[in-house]
């Protein structure tokens, strides 16, 4: 029975099935891969289309608004993606009134021919009492988990490493030194009382301040040891930050991102986004879209152009400014005002003007060219494909 932790709090006892382990490097670099995948895509539009034109209506409002009473959409998408990363599978049932709930644990029931039954779904602490068949909830299933455990055994050097240069930080920035104490003081009667009030409560209070004054009695003389602290400090930072920068790598390697990507370094970061949104986001999103017009549409339907897509190129901060040469060039290949409005991630207008097509008089066929068409470059009206009288 899978059961992974409450509230979208991913702890590292509840992957690794430790109840004690120390959060690691190694737990670091994993949930932090997570987290930004989980980021990108809670940041991704959830397309309705039917019969091939786009469609806001309950099922866009369910999915990209509020899926149910107690999670707006980007934090159900978080807990979602989030799921089905760290531990491989993730399920999700809709109530009778439409709300979408993320299981915290459930039990799966697999056969060769029929559906998986999915049994002792709970959330919140509650335990539906009915089964779900497959035709019925959004079961996604990845391979993250075998790459996961995969890292967690390649990553256990790192996290061994790790705590040993952190123990040579620590002891290479202590004090040390050397107490001379005289045979005459050693010989007194009261010496073991003078010496346990200086061990626990004058040095004590000495090392433990940054500007402290130690009191010496005559017979007693302390000189503190040299040594380059300052190089060893130096030298474990860089040790320590090599780690770090090795396990993100390692993280990054194995999600498919880019580990300048990652760690959130400037530069080249169109090409790293770029090489993320390919190499890792595309393929989650495009699992979801599968499932989820499997799930919500018939075939019957989904041959009639229904349908629902993860449009990942919401992603991607587009400036108007900087983009408007490339905007005209769109309009003039048959993009709509509105169609160029949604690309950049404004409302459309409720203007009929904005739905129309404009195409340039030198786009045609192979046969029209032959012919010998005007070739300039004047637009000409178009609504649906067909030239209007202006």
């Amino acid at each position: 029975m899978f059961k992974p932790p409450k509230e979208g709090t991913y702890r590292l006892d509840s992957y690794r099935a430790e109840a004690e382990e120390r959060i690691t490097l190694e737990a670091y670099a994993l949930f932090s891969a997570v987290n930004l995948i989980a980021n990108l895509i809670s940041g991704c539009e959830f397309c309705t289309v039917r019969n091939g034109r786009a469609l806001h209506g309950y099922e866009w409002a369910s999915l990209n608004v509020q899926p149910n009473r107690n999670q707006n959409a980007a934090a159900w998408k978080h807990e979602l993606i989030s799921r089905l990363l760290l531990t491989g599978e993730v399920l999700c049932i809709q109530l009778p009134d439409g709300q979408l709930l993320i299981a915290e644990s459930f039990n799966r029931d697999e056969f060769a021919v029929y559906g998986d039954r999915f049994t002792d779904v709970t959330r919140a602490g509650f335990t539906f009492s009915r089964s779900y068949h497959a035709d019925e909830v959004l079961y996604l299933t990845s391979r993250v988990s075998a790459r996961a455990a995969w890292m967690q055994n390649v990553m256990a050097m790192y996290s061994r490493l790790l705590r040993s240069a952190a123990e040579r930080f620590q002891n290479a920035d202590g004090e040390r030194g050397i107490l001379s104490i005289s045979a005459v003081e050693r010989g007194k009667q009261d010496f073991s009382e003078k010496f346990d009030k200086l061990m626990n409560e004058y040095f004590k209070g000495y090392f433990g301040h940054k500007n402290a004054v130690l009191p010496l009695f005559e017979g007693y003389s302390y000189t503190a040891s040299s040594g380059s602290k300052a190089g060893t400090y130096t030298n474990d930072l860089t040790a320590v930050k090599t780690l770090a920068d090795e396990a993100i790598g390692r993280a990054a390697q194995v999600f498919g991102i880019p580990p300048s990507y990652m760690r959130g370094d400037a530069a080249g970061i169109a090409d790293a986004q770029s090489a993320a949104l390919t190499n890792c986001v595309k393929p989650i999103a495009a699992l979801l879209s599968a499932e989820l017009t499997a799930k919500k549409h018939s075939r019957q339907e989904i041959t009639d152009g229904c349908y629902i897509a993860v449009d990942t190129s919401r992603i991607l901060h587009h400036d108007p400014i900087r983009d408007s040469a490339g905007a005209d060039k769109l309009i003039g290949a048959g993009w709509t005002l509105n169609e160029i409005r949604s690309a950049f991630g404004k409302n459309a207008l409720d203007d009929p003007d904005a739905d129309v097509r404009f195409i340039t008089k030198n786009y045609g066929t192979i046969a029209e060219a032959s012919e010998g068409g005007e070739g300039n470059a004047d637009t000409e009206k178009l609504e649906h494909g067909v030239p209007a009288t202006v």
